[in-house]
């Protein structure tokens, strides 16, 4: 009786779960429409080519015609692709974005495979292998956790996944964040699993995007030195792997490490240098204060557990923190789709939920703060999606970025659910049950 009551539920959860895909989905496409509908007033805006079209079209022309990505001529091709016209950034109202290859080089070998292919087939087919890249995740933080989910609860907890607004985001953009949350889990599964070597050669691959790389190499830096000797391998691959990938950008083009700052820059200019935490206190002096209270107490806990178990809780929770730090106060980290991060904490919640929320009124507050904001941009954008179409008013665009604008919560109440958790009993455990 108990069982069959178990798959009734499995079964109305994933029935739910499908209806918040449907509804994230018609409400990205009508915002999305909407926004390109809109006037433009002050600034040209770019073509819908996604972000992997700079990155794609920057190693299609190192690998078959042997130019520099980072190139004057190289950027002046792409602000025409996007733009329709060069950029002139001393004319007022010029979009701050140049479309520039701001990647480290070495990320041409991950698309040296597509550059012969039209990007319209190229888009078709990365948009399917980050998908499948992301429901990846999500079956390697299952095994890093060790649960046992039915095929019901694991299409149920995919399908919520893939109808965020961060994957969402994501895939309609083509961002590469999505593979890098994906191989910094599958370097958590090798070092639970003993593969160190392997773990350091996933890490390495995750520094295509170092801004989100960063904090969670930094983790497993900490972590490896806790128990040198058993752990070196770890570092090993790490410097193996990276060490390949960067003198193969060097053959391909001399001298490229050090024209990648200038591109990082521009990169920064962008996104003014700031964080979602500085978004948060608009350029306050006070969110530096608040940065730093937030690293003493993810870095203090990260210490104290640089001695633990790749397989143990302390573990999980410190690459967790690692993680939402780098979604919360890494510069230039702001979209939405960063937020495929916190996945492990989903499933810290998941694997602890009876414990954490029996243990006092101010970690249930947070759990359901963390779940109100997860759940949030879910209802906000069923409800529009059952609204007639929107006028193109100001105050109705307002509206539909509701559910986007409410998701900037959700990496706050993630930090908040953690920094509880680092003292509750689990904290302590030595690892997930079997």
């Amino acid at each position: 009786m108990r069982r069959d009551s178990r798959s009734s539920r499995n079964l109305v959860l994933l029935f739910l779960s499908l209806i918040c895909w449907i509804s994230i989905w018609s409400y990205w496409k009508r915002l999305t429409h909407s926004w390109d509908a809109t006037p433009e007033i002050k600034t040209i805006r770019a073509k819908p080519l996604t972000d992997l079209y700079s990155r794609w079209y920057g190693a299609r022309e190192l690998l078959l015609r042997h130019r520099d990505p980072y190139g004057t001529g190289v950027s002046r091709e792409l602000q025409i692709a996007f733009y329709g016209r060069p950029l002139d950034l001393s004319r007022l109202g010029e979009p701050r974005d140049e479309e520039r290859f701001a990647y480290p080089l070495y990320v041409v070998f991950l698309l040296a495979p597509f550059v012969h292919m039209e990007f319209s087939t190229v888009r078709i087919v990365f948009w399917w292998l980050l998908a499948i890249t992301t429901v990846g995740s999500v079956a390697l933080w299952q095994l890093f956790f060790r649960l046992s989910f039915s095929w019901v609860e694991f299409g149920t907890l995919s399908a919520m996944l893939l109808g965020s607004i961060a994957v969402a985001q994501g895939l309609s953009i083509l961002q590469l964040g999505l593979l890098v949350s994906f191989l910094i889990s599958a370097a958590a599964v090798s070092a639970a699993s003993g593969q160190l070597f392997l773990a350091g050669a996933f890490l390495a691959l995750s520094t295509i995007k170092p801004q989100l790389a960063a904090l969670p190499v930094l983790w497993f830096a900490i972590w490896t030195v806790g128990e040198w000797r058993a752990r070196r391998l770890l570092l090993a691959g790490f410097a193996a792997t990276l060490g390949a990938l960067i003198l193969a950008s060097e053959y391909f083009l001399p001298g490229w490490f050090w024209r990648y700052p200038d591109a990082i820059r521009s990169y920064g200019n962008y996104y003014s240098h700031t964080s979602l935490l500085g978004v948060l206190f608009s350029h306050s002096p006070l969110q530096w204060p608040v940065a730093l209270l937030a690293i003493f107490v993810a870095g203090s806990f990260c210490w104290k557990s640089r001695r633990e178990e790749a397989r143990s809780i302390p573990f999980a929770i410190s690459l967790s923190f690692a993680l939402t730090l780098t979604v919360s106060i890494v510069p230039a980290v702001i979209g939405p789709f960063n937020q495929v991060l916190l996945l492990p904490v989903v499933f810290l919640l998941i694997l602890h939920w009876h414990t954490l929320w029996r243990a006092n009124a101010l970690t249930r507050f947070a759990i359901a703060m963390f779940c109100g904001c997860a759940f949030l941009p879910w209802l906000l954008a069923l409800c529009l999606v059952l609204l007639p179409s929107a006028s193109q008013q100001h105050w109705s665009l307002v509206l539909w970025f509701a559910p986007l604008s409410a998701s900037f919560a959700l990496p706050f109440a993630a930090y908040l659910v953690l920094a509880l958790m680092r003292r509750s009993p689990i904290a302590h455990a030595v690892g997930a049950p079997q």
